[in-house]
């Protein structure tokens, strides 16, 4: 039988856990947000409540790259927030390009 976990590492596992699931019901939430209102999204950049999904998802891995390479505080808050928000810009993002390529597009002799 194997040793089971102390109680500081059950703990902490739960805590993680329901800080993962806290994190992805603040990302859809916002994602939600900027689906129904693109104009959100300048905040973020100029211009990309208009662009076509594909930039604005490089505009979010960008924005994600730079929040993972900023500093730190040693007590661990700082760039939650930031972070959160370029992850709901992404996911919102791949869904209005998974809506696109559902969406038929019209054809020339349907004019």
């Amino acid at each position: 039988m194997p040793n089971p976990l102390p109680v500081h590492a059950k703990a902490e596992t739960a805590l993680r856990a329901q800080a993962t699931r806290t994190a992805v019901v603040l990302i859809k939430d916002r994602a939600r947000a900027y689906a129904k209102r693109p104009m959100m999204l300048e905040n973020f950049f100029s211009g990309l409540s208009a662009a076509a999904p594909e930039t604005i998802m490089a505009v979010a891995k960008r924005l994600i790259a730079a929040e993972g390479k900023a500093p730190r505080r040693w007590f661990g808050f700082g760039g939650e927030v930031p972070i959160l928000n370029a992850k709901a810009v992404l996911l919102s993002a791949r869904a209005r390009r998974r809506d696109e390529r559902r969406r038929p597009r019209p054809r020339a002799y349907d004019f």
